[in-house]
């Protein structure tokens, strides 16, 4: 059996999904640049860019419950799409890092000659190290899939079941400040999981309310909220470290906003510029690869004694606006491609064995 599904994109959402790998970006960026070419970017006021994640996990859980309930997917089917999507090009970034670190080994990074570290950053196991640094936050996508696949596609009102126990036992774990010695314990009880049940209402409400265009106020009160948070968070983390630290704070201040504008953004009728939906589209590949490219560039400038050249705004605007573009030639020539050679294979596999 070959399954077959409509295209489902939604502009507006791949123009969300841009800006979230963006604020990832300059989140981590900013940072380097600092501790590397001693310039603070814009004052640092992207520190809360880390929130990108939240946004990226609010989304996955609409997706991946909104496509579901279009398509005749089974488990199999469902896992396979999912596996192609998340882990060969994941693979070859973590490859080239492990390799890279054997050519020119880090004191501070010994842990990617670790096999147990390497064995498990290739399979996506929560643990306390990942060879590409944001891997941890695709560990728990695929415990997202696991858990989605598992249940709603035995009865759609199993999903609802997991995810209140699953989200009872998180809230009892913070609440009562429980903390075990196990990493993937502690990793699963993790509030951030929370944004994937978000998306997942979100999924079901525009189901339900599919042409519902008064809801297009959602964005704008989703946006104010995320916004007026944003620097709420900027202006207290800036004068104590300490604010806003619980594992729960990324949550209310940008899971739950997160949602409210993505829901809003289903139904603004509005002409998303091609760069955005572009960038979009290449999100997945800028935001493996943005942590390598950035510190290979950085390391490029300080190599040939260029630092005074970027070493304020319009140099490190010179170094994001590259490390986008290799990001987008990233998954324009390579992910792609893959992408599509791989899913040409396994259905060319799948019909033969249909």
């Amino acid at each position: 059996m070959i399954t077959t599904i409509k295209s489902t994109k939604i502009n507006t959402l791949q123009a969300i999904r841009a800006f979230a790998a963006i604020g990832v970006m300059l989140f981590h960026g900013a940072d380097m640049i600092n501790d590397r070419l001693g310039y603070l970017f814009l004052n640092n006021i992207f520190m809360a860019g880390f929130s990108g994640v939240d946004v990226f996990f609010v989304l996955s859980g609409f997706i991946i419950l909104y496509t579901s309930s279009l398509a005749n997917y089974d488990v199999a089917s469902f896992l396979k799409r999912r596996f192609i999507r998340i882990y060969p090009i994941y693979w070859l970034v973590t490859i080239f890092l492990v390799v890279a670190f054997v050519f020119s080994p880090s004191p501070d990074q010994a842990y990617k000659g670790d096999i147990w570290v390497i064995l498990g950053s290739l399979t996506l196991l929560p643990q306390a190290h990942t060879i590409v640094g944001v891997a941890w936050t695709l560990s728990y996508e695929v415990v997202f899939y696991l858990v989605f696949a598992f249940t709603y596609f035995k009865k759609p009102i199993f999903l609802l079941f997991a995810f209140i126990a699953w989200i009872s036992a998180i809230l009892l774990f913070y609440f009562l400040q429980i903390k075990t010695d196990i990493f993937i314990v502690n990793a699963l009880m993790h509030p951030v999981i929370l944004n994937f049940a978000f998306g997942c209402v979100v999924a079901f409400l525009y189901k339900k309310y599919p042409n519902a265009a008064n809801f297009k106020w959602f964005f704008w009160v989703g946006a104010l909220l995320f916004i007026s948070l944003w620097a709420l968070f900027y202006q207290l983390r800036t004068s104590n470290a300490e604010a806003f630290t619980s594992d729960m704070a990324r949550v209310y201040l940008f899971g739950l906003p997160a949602a409210i504008l993505i829901f809003g953004a289903l139904y603004l009728p509005v002409l998303v510029p091609k760069l955005l939906v572009h960038l979009g589209d290449a999100s997945y590949a800028i935001y493996l690869i943005h942590g390598t490219v950035l510190s290979v560039l950085i390391k490029l400038v300080l190599k040939f004694n260029l630092a005074a050249l970027f070493s304020h705004f319009m140099g490190a605007m010179a170094l994001f606006a590259a490390t986008l573009f290799i990001g987008s030639c990233f998954y324009r020539f390579i992910e792609q491609p893959l992408l599509k050679w791989l899913n040409t294979v396994t259905n060319k596999v799948q019909y033969q064995l249909a």
